[in-house]
Parts: C-alpha cells; sequence; structure tokens
C-alpha cells in the first residue's frame, strides 16, 4: 500500500471514529425548545410535567428575559440577584389573566377567569389565634392573602394541593415563592379528557391553577392548569418558532449561536470559530448559498484541506460558511479549530439548515 493511500485510510478512519465522538447536546428549533437561561432548572424540576412543552421562543416580559410553557412562564432575574432561590422565577400569570383577560376559559374547562376572579371574592376570615404564616383548620390549611402572611383574610388550601405545592423537588424556591398566594376558593369545574366529560376540582395562586381530577392515573391526580397557553391566546396569538423576521448571530467570546424569529430567541446552540490567523471575521452578512451536502477543500495561510461531506453548509461572507463538523466535539467550549467558518454539531447543523432560507442576516461578533 502506498503512503498517500495509507494516509487517506488514516484520515477517513479518523473521521469516523470523530463522527461518533458525544457533543453537548441542542435543543430543536420545534416545540421542544427550552432557553439556554432556563434548561437546567427544565431539565432539573421534572419540566416536561411542571411545566409541559415550550409554547413560544425567549421575549422581553416586563424586562426580564422570559419563556411561555403550557403551564406557565418562567423568567430569567439573574441579572437583579445572585440568590439561586430568585434567579428563576414563574411569572404571575394566573393574576395577569384574572385582571387582563377575564371572559377567556380557564384551563379548557367551562369557567373563565372572571369565575375565578368572583370565587376570590369570598375570603376566608382569620382564624382565632391566628398571627402569620399558614396554620391547618378544617378541610386545609389556611393562607392568608399577604405577601408577608401576617394576619389578613384569605383562603384555605386543601390537603392534596397543600402536600403538592411542598414538594421540594418541584418547587425548590418553595410555595410562595413557585407558585404564590392562593387567589380564589376552591372551584368544581367541567372539562373534557379523551372525549369524555369529567368534573374537576381548582384553585387559583398567583402563578399556577391547580387542579384535582380523582379518575386521573395515581400520581397524577393534582395537575397544573395551561395557564400559559392561556396566556398566550389572550395575548392574540400561540406563535410558531418560524415566525418573524430571522436572522442568526454568533457571539465569538461566547462560541455560542443564536437563532431569532422576530424579537425572540427560537434556537441557540455551540459552536467552534476560526482559529488564530484563520479568525472568522466580524460584521453582518446574509446567507447566499447553501448545499446539502459538500467537500471542502482550500488553501489558506500555508494550509490545505479537502474535507469530504461537509454537511449543512450554508455560505454567508465568500467561502466562510455555517455547517456541520463531524470531526470534533469542542463546540462552545472556546476551542477554535476551524479555518474561518462557523463549525456546529451535527443535528443543529441540520435543524439551522432547514429553518434558514437564502438571504437570512447573520451577524458575526465578539
Amino acid at each position: 500500500m502506498s503512503r498517500v493511500r495509507r494516509l487517506l485510510l488514516g484520515l477517513g478512519l479518523a473521521i469516523a471514529l470523530l463522527s461518533l465522538m458525544p457533543w453537548t447536546p441542542v435543543y430543536a428549533l420545534t416545540d421542544s425548545y427550552v432557553g439556554r437561561a432556563f434548561r437546567n432548572f427544565y431539565e432539573t424540576h421534572d419540566g416536561i410535567r411542571l411545566l409541559g412543552v415550550p409554547q413560544a421562543g425567549i421575549r422581553k416580559v416586563n424586562g426580564y428575559p422570559a419563556q411561555y410553557f403550557e403551564k406557565g412562564r418562567l423568567e430569567d432575574h439573574q441579572a437583579d440577584t445572585k440568590d439561586p432561590a430568585w434567579r428563576m422565577m414563574y411569572g404571575r400569570v394566573t393574576a395577569e389573566l384574572m385582571e387582563r383577560a377575564p371572559d377567556n376559559l380557564a384551563n379548557s374547562t367551562n369557567l373563565t377567569y372572571a369565575d375565578l376572579r368572583r370565587a376570590s371574592a369570598e375570603r376566608q376570615p382569620v382564624p382565632a389565634g391566628f398571627t402569620s404564616g399558614a396554620v391547618a383548620v378544617e378541610g386545609g390549611v389556611f393562607v392568608p392573602l399577604d405577601a408577608h402572611l401576617r394576619a389578613a383574610p384569605g383562603y384555605v388550601v386543601p390537603d392534596v394541593f397543600w402536600s403538592y405545592i411542598n414538594r421540594p423537588e418541584l418547587f425548590p424556591g418553595g410555595w410562595l415563592h413557585d407558585v404564590g398566594l392562593p387567589l380564589s376558593n376552591v372551584v368544581t369545574a367541567q372539562t373534557t379528557k379523551h372525549g369524555a366529560r369529567r368534573t374537576i376540582t381548582m384553585q387559583a395562586f398567583e402563578r399556577t391553577i391547580l387542579t384535582f381530577d380523582p379518575q386521573n392515573p395515581a400520581g397524577w391526580q393534582v395537575e397544573r392548569g395551561n395557564i400559559g397557553s392561556d396566556a398566550l391566546r389572550a395575548l392574540g396569538t400561540l406563535p410558531s418558532p418560524t415566525a418573524g423576521a430571522k436572522r442568526i448571530v454568533v457571539d465569538l467570546s461566547e462560541q455560542w449561536l443564536t437563532a431569532y424569529a422576530g424579537d425572540e430567541i427560537v434556537y441557540d446552540a455551540p459552536v467552534s470559530t476560526g482559529k488564530d490567523g484563520f479568525n472568522t471575521p466580524t460584521g453582518s452578512y446574509k446567507v447566499y448559498l447553501k448545499h446539502a451536502k459538500q467537500t471542502m477543500r482550500g488553501t489558506l495561510g500555508g494550509e490545505s484541506w479537502v474535507v469530504p461531506n461537509v454537511p449543512h453548509v450554508m455560505y454567508f461572507n465568500g467561502d466562510v460558511a455555517l455547517h456541520g463538523a463531524y470531526w470534533h466535539d469542542k463546540f462552545g467550549t472556546g476551542t477554535r479549530l476551524s479555518h474561518g467558518c462557523v463549525n456546529l454539531p451535527l443535528e443543529a447543523a441540520a435543524i439551522l439548515y432547514d429553518w434558514t432560507p437564502e438571504g437570512t442576516p447573520v451577524i458575526i461578533q465578539n
């Protein structure tokens, strides 16, 4: 076997092995996308059950980065505090809906948010001897309608709901922080599940609606209502992750790519950009040519390369492109390995390729 053939065989084997190496997981540009700031919380606290499927990308709400999920809104307050218990917060979505969308149906039941507001009118008197906190009473636990839990009229939270909101694995910040004060008495509602009409009980809290359905499987009888979806309907839309003007921003210092649809972040992924001497150029460009697969070759700065079957190539500045890289797994680590291109994990490159039409702005910034 000739030396050249041995080198080519070795290169092919190396590429094959590298293609099997692990890489930092990313989230699809679909209804499974969870914003970068929220991923650890979502994964650690059973997000698919506690929050459900994401309903929109990252947007600003009351000045904070936030994301709507089926069952609520997560807000990133890291700029305000270093206290880990207060960095992630649930939005006061129920309170907002009771005020701003009273005629909308609550959690796909026969009740509206106005009905919940009416159920808030008859507060329970302060129990005899009560001074602060929460106290067991007949039918559950009395909670005053006061942010500091001082003596004031309030509501009784049934034991089945009280035990649920005091589960630290679900609500690490505590019930007052993560669920909020109760805003209504318990009400009876009608809903449809699997084509059948069911009677359930509900109670409104500042940051959620809790439901109890005795016909649900064990462990699932208490659930959080879909107030995140309700909030987006009240805003007039359940937005598509592909809606709005598209743009891609690559942050060289962070080694991270962020995709926007309008003002919302709809996807992000780690990258590896140009190494020293081959630095990825900063500036504003547009995708002008796409190849699903291509052999990339070139000579620059005394180096030559031939790389076969490079997937999902999108050129935006001369020979500089966004593309998948199967030969390393250093994405997002700060290790820059390319000759100027923006290397992406294979799944991320495929997702972005499908999402990005020619003409999409690409902004490269330090």
